[in-house]
This record gives structure tokens, C-alpha cells and sequence, in this order.
């Protein structure tokens, strides 16, 4: 009876231990290396642009874009455009997204923004703080996504009171060309997904923590899809598709890393 206990034990510990087994990533860029610093970073948002350019906001640095392993400054935060008093901007930025080449959808506090960088401005295009919202109530969003085929943005509000407590999370859709909101769902309280991206064919997927999920539109449910720790992944701050790759691309600010995961190494 014993011997056959201890056998058991151990084959279901070899077995856990299999299941958690670190798995490597594609390949790994050290953020702190390509910008050429010892600090920490607040990588905040990636993107890939429709040319297969890879960009990375950090928090207090701008917009950067990546040429291998360099970090290259496109719009520093020193010399990012005024977008004027009509909708004054609410730092910090939160989350970016490529829709076109040169032009970047930015969340901040409030509101969503667009960025041309060949023009160099910076317009509010659209507001996740709803008509009608007490003024006591502030939003933020910390996920931005693109579907282009149906010609949409998403966001992923979650709404404080002013002491700072959560009161309810969201997720809305807006038009492309026109900013106005056509979508709004309800959110579980526990979502506030830091990350996120429009998958053809399989819909939103949020990234919080290591984990993705998908939000389901039709149910305003998560229904969770992998975890992406057992490739080094601590923090998913910013989520893109390398389609010539084949990759889901990952910046993470806890060990400021972008990652490439092969997307058939990953449930969605």
C-alpha cells in the first residue's frame, strides 16, 4: 500500500511538473538594452504597423520605434504635440495601437487620441468617459485594439470613484473614421486588462497579468485562453500580431521584454 502511494505521488508531481515546464520564446528583446539605459521602463503599448514596423510607447519617454535591437525616438514626450484646449490631454498615455502607416491610435485618461506622426499631431478622436458620467468618476483604460476588418476600435474602461476605489469595468467600440462610440458591454469587476488586440476569426483577446483571455461580445464574458508565463511572461502591457512571423508579440514592463511566441505554441 505504501509503495503504491509514493508511486502514485510521485507520478502526479512528474506530472504537474511536466505541465509547468518553462517553455522558451521565439526570441526575446531587452527593452533596457535597445534604449540604451540602466532604468527601469514603463513600456506601456506596442504596435506593429501595417509595413511590419514595430513600435513601443513607454511612459515617460514617447514613442519609440524598433530596427532590430535599437530603439530609435520617433516622438519623445518632450516633443509630443499639443492636441489644444477643446480636450485637453489627461496623462499619462496608456495603451497605442497602428491603424495606418504614420498614424497611431493613443489612450490616455478619458480619451482616445490619434497620432500622425509625418504631420505631427496629436487630435482627440474619441471619449470613453460617457455623457452623463459624474464628474466625481474617472476612466482609464490600459487596452487599446484595431479590428480593420470591420473598421473598429476598441477600449477596455474601468472606472474609479475619486478616492481611487473601482466602481464598474467596461469595454466599448468605436468607428474608425468618426470616433463615436457603437458598442458598450459590460465587464466582469476582476477585468482591467492591460493589453489587448482584435484576432480574425477569434475576436478580442484581453492580456492581463500573464494570462489572455477572450471577451465574448455576445455574452460580456472572459473566457480564459492561455497563460503565457511559461514563456517568461510576467506583465502583458502591450499585445501585436507579427503576421510574416507568425508570432504574438508581447512587451512586458516587469522585465521590460518584448517578446515573439509562435502563435501555434498558443490557445486563442
Amino acid at each position: 500500500m505504501k509503495t503504491g502511494l509514493a508511486i502514485g505521488v510521485f507520478a502526479l508531481l512528474t506530472g504537474c511538473a511536466e505541465e509547468e515546464r518553462p517553455e522558451s520564446p521565439l526570441s526575446r528583446l531587452d527593452l533596457r538594452a535597445a534604449m540604451q539605459t540602466t532604468e527601469d521602463l514603463r513600456p506601456v503599448g506596442l504596435a506593429i504597423a501595417p509595413d511590419g514596423q514595430r513600435f513601443v510607447f513607454e511612459e515617460t519617454a514617447g514613442l519609440y520605434r524598433l530596427d532590430g535591437a535599437v530603439a530609435v525616438p520617433v516622438v519623445p514626450m518632450s516633443a509630443m504635440p499639443d492636441p489644444g484646449p477643446t480636450a485637453p490631454l489627461q496623462l499619462p498615455f496608456t495603451d497605442l495601437v497602428a491603424i495606418a502607416p504614420n498614424l497611431f491610435a493613443l489612450t490616455a485618461i478619458g480619451d482616445g487620441f490619434l497620432l500622425d506622426t509625418a504631420a505631427m499631431t496629436l487630435q482627440q478622436h474619441f471619449c470613453y468617459l460617457p455623457d452623463g458620467t459624474p464628474v466625481s468618476l474617472t476612466q482609464r483604460t490600459d487596452g487599446i485594439a484595431y479590428d480593420a476588418a470591420n473598421q473598429r476600435l476598441y477600449a477596455q474602461p474601468v472606472t474609479y470613484d475619486a478616492a481611487g476605489v473601482f466602481q464598474y469595468a467596461q469595454v466599448a467600440g468605436y468607428e474608425r473614421a468618426t470616433g463615436v462610440d457603437v458598442e458598450w458591454y459590460t465587464a466582469g469587476n476582476d477585468v482591467a486588462a492591460t493589453g489587448m488586440i482584435a484576432i480574425p476569426d477569434v475576436g478580442l483577446v484581453l492580456g492581463q497579468g500573464s494570462r489572455l483571455s477572450r471577451f465574448d461580445v455576445t455574452t460580456s464574458q472572459s473566457i480564459p485562453l492561455d497563460d503565457l508565463h511559461r514563456f517568461g511572461v510576467r506583465s502583458i502591457d502591450g499585445l501585436a500580431i507579427d503576421a510574416a512571423a507568425g508570432t504574438l508579440v508581447v512587451v512586458d514592463q516587469q522585465t521590460d521584454t518584448v517578446f515573439d511566441i509562435e502563435l501555434a505554441r498558443i490557445s486563442l
